[in-house]
């Protein structure tokens, strides 16, 4: 008994210390994981799948509050009646935190541009991203994030499909 109500002691201090490391200078290093469910649809046919995309990503805070990065992507989708797809790619993406530095929950907005191929076309395609939800920070370095994402995706000049989803990520903010 007296362990667990040490943990909860040293956990609540640590919560109370917390802040932010999302002041100008500082780096952020972690990814984002989506499942999804999406239509494709072109001149032709429609067709539905369930898909997996994971996002790296690297940033770096120009001022407070506000980040620039680079993310890779890696994705795999798997259409109902066809060959899946593994898709590759790197895009530039903005972040922005709308509360206070200091405060242990805050809420981001995020918008990523991707340009990538896969394995069965020679074609590239493009990507529009856009995210929002909130952020839980365990530490001043460690934070838990939970966003609803939305994706244009452009894969040949006939070819669109939009996927909502719901998104997991971890990140971890360096001090300068």
């Amino acid at each position: 008994m007296k362990t667990l109500t040490l943990f909860f002691l040293v956990l609540f201090a640590t919560l109370l210390t917390a802040n932010a490391q999302i002041t100008k200078g500082n780096w952020m290093v972690g990814g984002t994981g989506n499942f999804y469910s999406a239509q494709l649809k072109n001149d032709n046919m429609t067709s539905n799948g369930i898909g997996l995309e994971l996002r790296p990503n690297l940033g770096y805070f120009i001022t407070d509050k506000f980040a620039m990065g680079m993310s890779p992507l890696f994705a795999y989708y798997k259409p109902e009646n066809g060959i899946s797809v593994i898709s590759y790619g790197i895009g530039p993406y903005i972040r922005y935190y709308f509360l206070k530095p200091e405060n242990r929950i805050n809420v981001l907005s995020h918008v990523g541009y991707s340009y990538f191929g896969d394995n069965r076309a020679n074609d590239k395609s493009t990507a529009l991203d856009f995210r929002a939800g909130p952020v839980v920070f365990f530490n001043s370095s460690v934070a838990l994030e939970m966003t609803l994402n939305y994706n244009l995706n452009k894969l040949d000049s006939s070819t669109n499909y939009n996927i909502f989803s719901l998104g997991l990520g971890f990140q971890i903010h360096l001090e300068k």
